[in-house]
């Protein structure tokens, strides 16, 4: 069986289960059927129909993983790029979490310096986020039906871990400079690695404008909220990935200056300028 024909199938199944689902739910709640034989139906049809979901599934991941496909590809291919995106970046943020928690850098090591990129950078969504728990404290007070006021709790903590993560991730995943240059990053995103022979002049700038990642011309900004303050000037332009959220959507572009955001700029001018003379 090709890998073709199993992708079909495994799709028609899928979207039969669902169909399936939804109807004997809509069914039930408009009072056509009884829970008794909507449980009858679950077991009858989605019940197979759900595990020759799986079974298609797992017979798709063997041949996607003996063809070569990595785990990311095998994703988006059971699920959709999108779908596969938003996955990955969930359990990306519960993986920043904990390194944050324990007090991890990605990267980080004896010979490798880490220069941070979020300070100032996080008060409007930590407000925000405050400003969110306050209100899920005011919804569960406010809200007469128990039932109601538990899932409403349950969901809305659920949907602030996204938010957590996606603060937590560009905590742990600082710049980093090591013997073999520099490696600057959005995130978990690598934008560009900067080989330590290409690396002319570290100069302290404060630009408020642009306020938003992008190129003009041949300069790249990667600004914090009150713009940039260190420019990074090279000898010869380097290929860099703009970040994004999605992965396909990344813009590459050829650049020989980046104007970025850093925590303290004093001290990464220190130990980049140290780089230099090394």
């Amino acid at each position: 069986m090709t890998e073709r024909t199993v992708r079909l199938v495994h799709r028609a199944a899928l979207v039969l289960t669902v169909v399936v689902g939804c109807t004997n739910a809509l069914l039930v709640a408009l009072g056509i059927l009884t829970p008794v034989t909507a449980l009858k139906v679950w077991l009858g049809f989605e019940l197979p129909l759900g595990i020759l979901v799986l079974i298609v599934g797992a017979l798709r991941v063997r041949i996607l993983r003996r063809s070569g496909t990595p785990w990311a590809g095998v994703l988006d291919e059971l699920v959709g790029r999108v779908p596969g995106a938003l996955i990955r970046a969930e359990l990306r943020s519960y993986r920043a979490l904990w390194f944050l928690i324990r007090g991890r850098r990605v990267g980080a090591g004896p010979e490798v310096t880490t220069i941070g990129y979020t300070r100032g950078t996080m008060s409007v969504p930590i407000a925000w986020l405050v400003a969110s728990v306050i209100e899920i404290a005011v919804v569960h007070i406010l809200v007469p039906w128990e039932w109601l006021r538990w899932t409403l709790l349950i969901v809305s903590v659920y949907s602030l871990l996204p938010l957590a993560g996606w603060l937590a991730d560009r905590v742990v995943n600082p710049h980093l400079l090591t013997r073999d240059g520099l490696v600057l990053r959005s995130g978990h995103q690598v934008v560009a690695r900067i080989d330590a022979d290409n690396l002319q002049r570290c100069i302290p700038r404060h630009r408020f404008q642009p306020a938003e990642t992008g190129v003009d011309g041949e300069v790249l900004f990667l600004p914090g909220p009150d713009g940039t303050n260190l420019d990074l000037v090279l000898a010869e332009p380097v290929e860099a990935l703009l970040p994004a959220f999605f992965e396909h959507r990344r813009r590459p572009a050829l650049v020989s200056r980046f104007a970025i955001h850093v925590d303290d700029p004093a001290a990464a001018r220190r130990v980049l300028d140290a780089a230099l003379l090394a």
